[in-house]
């Protein structure tokens, strides 16, 4: 795993809502080649309780959750997620909450 710069995306999603985040080409990080990254994801201020998805951009969601939270708290998970079309996916169950996505290194070839 090759260290990098600091990447932060921060979002409210809502309800079955999903958003992505730019990895590849960005602070650092190689354009290509890039096959999976390291992310640091934090739910907080989530309106219900749910449940957080990080997929590779462009997949079918898979039916799994990387991070569960309670409605008002703030929690964390480290994941590791393929990278597609330079870019992760990720997909809030229920109510709204900020999600913030701390990419902490990658993965190359």
């Amino acid at each position: 795993m090759a260290p990098r710069s600091h990447i932060r995306g921060a979002r409210v999603v809502g309800s079955a809502g999903t958003v992505g985040l730019q990895v590849a080409g960005v602070a650092g990080v190689p354009s290509s080649g890039v096959t999976s990254v390291v992310v640091n994801v934090t739910a907080t201020g989530g309106t219900s309780s749910s449940y957080v998805t990080v997929y590779p951009d462009g997949s079918p969601r898979p039916a799994v959750s990387n991070l569960n939270f309670s409605a008002g708290e703030t929690f964390p998970n480290l994941v590791v997620v393929p990278v597609i079309n330079g870019k992760v996916d990720f997909y809030n169950n229920a109510g709204s909450v900020n999600l913030v996505a701390d990419l902490t290194g990658y993965f190359t070839g």
